[in-house]
């Protein structure tokens, strides 16, 4: 009997001590992630919950975007979420699956039809920015293309769309519904179901982990269960409701 328990113990004790863990950094960049946000943020919530759909568990440190990158980037912390694709990261890091794919959305009234294929069919719109802001037809605007009415305060435009005085405002998608919702115009406006752009994010992993090539197969099979289970989504439409404040 002695042997038998003995026997358990050694096996329990096995399991936790090959157990995974490995820590990213993470940034303020909500509603995707932060460090006030719960599960600090839907991003943050999906890339932990696939890596331990795969048994890696996934701890976070908050530091300023540079120093987390390069920080990562030494092998300090095997990875950092989440990072566009580009040859110069790819020199250091290996690339997950998409995590997110990212838009400049075209917000307008609900009821009223916004019709277009091509950027420049925009231009026969009243479209609301902010000024600095980049929304991808800075060179349209140039030529007169399309004219955007830019102004300081982006929930401003949005008490404008819902007045009539604007037909669109162009915004970070997620980044717009969040702003709807604080102002409390979720139930008339909405994004249209084409975005303006998309730009593609993913978890990155140093090629200094020495267990690189693992994490990323694990991840990308988590994310695929997370995403066919509807988990994905459901956290997305969480996030736009304010659920994760």
């Amino acid at each position: 009997m002695k042997v038998l328990i003995t026997f358990l113990v050694l096996i329990i004790v096995s399991q936790f001590a090959a157990a995974e863990k490995i820590t990213l950094t993470n940034g303020e960049w909500a509603p995707y992630m932060s460090e006030k946000l719960k599960h600090y943020g839907y991003i943050s919530r999906v890339v932990k919950e696939a890596f331990a759909e795969e048994g890696v568990e996934v701890q976070y440190v908050f530091l300023p975007w540079k120093r987390a990158y390069e920080e990562a980037k030494i092998g300090k912390y095997q990875g950092s979420i989440i990072w566009g694709i580009n040859d110069e990261r790819a020199a250091d890091f290996l690339f997950s699956d998409t995590v997110a794919e990212l838009g400049t959305g075209i917000f307008h009234k609900k009821g009223k039809a916004i019709e277009w294929n091509k950027p420049e069919d925009l231009g026969k719109y009243k479209i609301g920015g902010v000024v600095g802001y980049a929304y991808g037809i800075e060179e349209l605007e140039k030529q007169g293309v399309v004219k955007l009415d830019r102004i300081p305060d982006d929930k401003a435009n949005y008490k404008k769309l819902s007045a009539g005085r604007i037909d669109i405002v162009l915004e970070d998608t997620e980044v717009g519904y969040e702003t709807i919702t604080n102002i409390g115009l979720k139930d008339e406006i909405i994004a249209h179901p084409k975005p303006l752009m998309t730009r593609q994010y993913s978890v990155i992993i140093s090629k200094k982990a020495p267990n690189g090539a693992a994490l990323v197969e694990k991840f990308n099979k988590g994310l695929k269960k997370l995403v066919a289970d509807g988990r994905y989504q459901k956290y997305v439409d969480e996030n736009r409701s304010g659920a994760y404040k």
